[in-house]
């Protein structure tokens, strides 16, 4: 088990991912995305809120790499980024959580 620096080295990268989604609005994004991929203005109408509000919380998620996007002229589309979820895990990695617990789960 990591203490003191060693565990403050471990975590750091997870905190900043964390906090590109902890808010309502985010996690509701996350939601939307896990459907389907999705243009800003369909995820406007999704969660009923103002589109200045969704481009600043889709801005904060690509920062912090939970959503990827794409570009097509004026259109962009914003999908889930797979990668920033199983990233996640590394943290519970080499744990009694991950051999008893998350590793039924990935087997």
């Amino acid at each position: 088990m990591l203490t003191r620096s060693k565990l403050k080295e471990k975590v750091q990268p997870f905190a900043k991912r964390i906090r590109g989604v902890a808010h309502d609005h985010r996690l509701a994004i996350l939601y939307v995305l896990a459907h389907n991929q999705l243009e800003a203005k369909d995820i406007v109408d999704a969660l009923g809120v103002p589109e200045n509000l969704v481009a600043h919380h889709l801005k904060q998620m690509y920062i912090t790499g939970w959503v990827l996007k794409t570009k097509q002229g004026r259109s962009v589309t914003y999908r889930l980024n797979e990668k920033a979820f199983f990233e996640f895990n590394r943290l519970f990695t080499d744990t009694p959580f991950d051999r008893q617990v998350l590793s039924k789960y990935y087997k």
